[in-house]
């Protein structure tokens, strides 16, 4: 009894692998975002370290926890628009109420600061 469920396990072993093995190249994209893309930084203008959400609106992409140390910037690059400028949402993540934390809209060209505080 014991023999024949390892030897369904062989039989079954290599399409489950090849599957996940497809799958996973199937989820990579080759293509390159229609308009290119921007980079450009978030500033932190406060005394302490902040983490935002960061929500790219063109491509769809959302960067959770971006960190940014006080008092510098850090860089980020995301997809551009027709334009060649980014369109973003972004809110903080960490310590604050929703009324205190509302949720900013913005559009920034390449190598602009988005000056957070």
């Amino acid at each position: 009894m014991l023999r024949q469920p390892i030897l369904y396990f062989t039989k079954v072993k290599f399409p489950i692998v090849f599957s996940v093995v497809l799958l996973l190249f199937s989820c990579q994209s080759s293509e390159p975002p229609e308009f290119g893309m921007v980079d450009w930084y978030v500033a932190n203008g406060g005394g302490s370290s902040i983490t935002l959400t960061i929500y790219d609106k063109v491509c769809g992409r959302n960067y959770y926890r971006f960190r940014v140390a006080r008092l510098s910037e850090t860089p980020i690059s995301t997809c551009a628009n027709e334009a060649g400028d980014a369109e973003i949402r972004f809110s903080r993540t960490a310590g604050y109420s929703v009324s205190a934390n509302p949720v900013r809209h913005d559009v920034i060209s390449s190598n602009q600061s988005l000056l957070v505080d």
